[in-house]
Protein backbone atom coordinates (compact mmCIF):
# COMPACT_ATOMS: atom_id res chain seq x y z
CA UNK A 1 0.00 0.00 0.00
CA UNK A 2 0.81 3.43 -0.92
CA UNK A 3 1.57 6.16 1.93
CA UNK A 4 -0.53 8.95 1.79
CA UNK A 5 1.20 11.91 3.35
CA UNK A 6 -0.18 15.39 4.68
CA UNK A 7 1.69 18.36 5.12
CA UNK A 8 3.49 18.76 8.60
CA UNK A 9 2.93 21.55 11.68
CA UNK A 10 5.66 23.64 9.97
CA UNK A 11 3.42 24.41 6.74
CA UNK A 12 2.42 28.04 5.70
CA UNK A 13 -1.54 27.44 4.06
CA UNK A 14 -1.36 29.24 0.67
CA UNK A 15 -4.03 30.32 -0.99
CA UNK A 16 -5.00 31.87 -4.06
CA UNK A 17 -7.41 34.65 -4.53
CA UNK A 18 -10.65 32.82 -4.19
CA UNK A 19 -9.53 31.38 -0.81
CA UNK A 20 -8.83 28.07 -2.00
CA UNK A 21 -5.68 26.47 -0.34
CA UNK A 22 -3.01 25.60 -3.14
CA UNK A 23 -1.63 21.38 -2.38
CA UNK A 24 0.89 19.30 -4.24
CA UNK A 25 -0.86 16.32 -5.28
CA UNK A 26 1.62 13.55 -6.39
CA UNK A 27 0.77 10.11 -7.76
CA UNK A 28 2.39 6.98 -9.08
CA UNK A 29 5.51 7.95 -7.32
CA UNK A 30 8.61 5.77 -8.04
CA UNK A 31 11.35 7.02 -5.81
CA UNK A 32 14.44 9.00 -7.26
CA UNK A 33 17.11 10.40 -5.25
CA UNK A 34 19.33 10.72 -7.74
CA UNK A 35 19.23 12.04 -11.61
CA UNK A 36 22.46 12.49 -14.15
CA UNK A 37 21.97 15.85 -15.93
CA UNK A 38 24.95 15.16 -18.25
CA UNK A 39 22.85 12.88 -20.21
CA UNK A 40 19.37 12.93 -21.18
CA UNK A 41 17.44 12.48 -17.91
CA UNK A 42 14.27 12.21 -20.07
CA UNK A 43 10.85 13.30 -18.66
CA UNK A 44 9.90 10.01 -16.58
CA UNK A 45 13.26 10.50 -14.64
CA UNK A 46 12.98 14.18 -13.51
CA UNK A 47 9.04 13.80 -12.53
CA UNK A 48 10.52 11.14 -10.32
CA UNK A 49 13.21 12.70 -9.12
CA UNK A 50 10.87 15.66 -8.37
CA UNK A 51 8.28 13.51 -7.08
CA UNK A 52 10.71 12.42 -4.49
CA UNK A 53 11.69 15.99 -3.65
CA UNK A 54 7.93 16.97 -3.07
CA UNK A 55 7.52 14.03 -0.47
CA UNK A 56 10.67 14.76 1.39
CA UNK A 57 9.29 17.73 1.76
CA UNK A 58 5.77 17.48 2.94
CA UNK A 59 7.41 14.63 5.42
CA UNK A 60 9.36 17.72 6.50
CA UNK A 61 6.50 19.97 6.76
CA UNK A 62 7.58 22.54 4.67
CA UNK A 63 4.95 22.33 1.73
CA UNK A 64 1.40 21.06 1.97
CA UNK A 65 0.25 18.36 -0.13
CA UNK A 66 -0.49 14.76 -0.81
CA UNK A 67 1.62 11.54 -2.26
CA UNK A 68 -0.70 8.27 -3.37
Amino acid sequence: MVDILQGGVRDQVDSDSSGAINNFAVTNITEAFSMNCDAEAGALAVADTLATLIRVLIRKGIINGTVA
